[in-house]
């Protein structure tokens, strides 16, 4: 790769745009390709961003002008887009939730290792300056014993029964989609495998949840998510300990985070001073890795990424949520 990862993006929606801005601020990347089912929509994005090559799916896959793609579709098609790049010696940085369940993501961490490829979900939260410090604060021990880490986020989305939020053929519904940050949160600053997993969902009529909550018990440490595709909530994460709290407003695009003793009295506050999205944080950082030479993440480990798979999986059995297939 001689010091420079070449970047592709497989998807060309929303999100890949905003891959596409960030990747400007990322040392040793360069981004030069893009696929997707239509590749006349994928000539469109390249001509965008001044793309040299314009590829559908089987044509990234076999390029050798490729060392990376960042899958940029919805999770329901994932898997075997991993599958297909890891099969043929690219290394993958995969848009949250990187599978549908757990059984599918070891498969997929499995593949990475024996083709000695890098493989990270890209859980773009775990990199924001504003997460890390308040991760910071806990460690160094600014709030006590971390006692209850609490995560909302929800908004009402278009109530299409026809559309992907409520098809469950395409593994719609509230958990994999929102629910999936919450969980991620307090898997972040609570590192280890919860004693106890309590769900409680409601379905809609297409068989998807619209909302879910979550009780992870971790030792003397509790969890309390919720996620909603058919209300407002804060989204919001606070972090609280026996001497004091963090507040995190927009947790899950964090740029600020606020330290409280004890009596709610402001301690410290955390601004960032980021001029991108804040997407080119996880891409330096994947990029770093592929460098070096890695087949995972040192932060985003696919032991974090399972145990999130693994939470989400069996609140599904607990909600009744089964996708067609499994």
């Amino acid at each position: 790769m001689a010091g420079k990862v070449r970047w592709a993006i497989l998807g060309a929606g929303k999100i890949a745009h905003a891959f596409a801005k960030d990747i400007g601020a990322v040392k040793n990347a360069e981004l030069v390709a893009v696929a997707a089912s239509d590749k006349d929509r994928a000539a469109i994005f390249g001509k965008e961003y001044n793309l040299p090559l314009v590829y559908s799916y089987e044509e990234l896959y076999n390029s050798n002008e490729v060392d990376a793609v960042y899958i940029a579709t919805t999770h329901n098609f994932h898997f075997e887009q991993c599958m297909a790049c890891i099969n043929n010696g690219k290394h993958v940085l995969c848009e949250k939730p990187v599978t549908l369940n757990d059984r599918q993501f070891k498969e997929l961490a499995r593949l990475s290792k024996e083709k000695e490829v890098f493989f990270m979900e890209a859980m773009w939260t775990y990199f924001l300056p504003a997460v890390l410090k308040a991760k910071q604060w806990v460690e160094e021990g600014k709030i006590g014993d971390l006692k209850v880490v609490q995560a909302n986020f929800g908004f009402p989305m278009e109530k299409n029964l026809t559309g992907r939020m409520y098809n469950i053929h395409l593994a719609g519904g509230a958990l994999l989609d929102l629910g999936v940050y919450p969980v991620a949160f307090s898997t972040y600053f609570i590192d280890k495998k919860p004693d106890s997993i309590t769900g409680s969902g409601v379905l809609t009529d297409t068989g998807v949840d619209e909302r879910t909550g979550i009780i992870l018990q971790f030792g003397n440490a509790t969890a309390t998510l919720f996620c909603s595709m058919v209300n407002i909530m804060d989204n919001k994460a606070m972090v609280y300990g026996d001497k004091g709290y963090i507040e995190i407003p927009d947790f899950f695009k964090a740029s600020n985070a606020i330290l409280y003793d004890d009596f709610h009295t402001v301690l410290e506050r955390f601004e960032d001073d980021r001029t991108t999205k804040g997407y080119d944080f996880e891409i330096q950082h994947a990029t770093d890795g592929i460098l070096q030479g890695k087949t995972e993440s040192d932060i985003m480990k696919h032991s974090t990424s399972s145990q999130i798979q693994e939470i989400m999986t069996d609140v599904r059995r607990q909600i009744g949520l089964v996708y067609p297939g499994e």
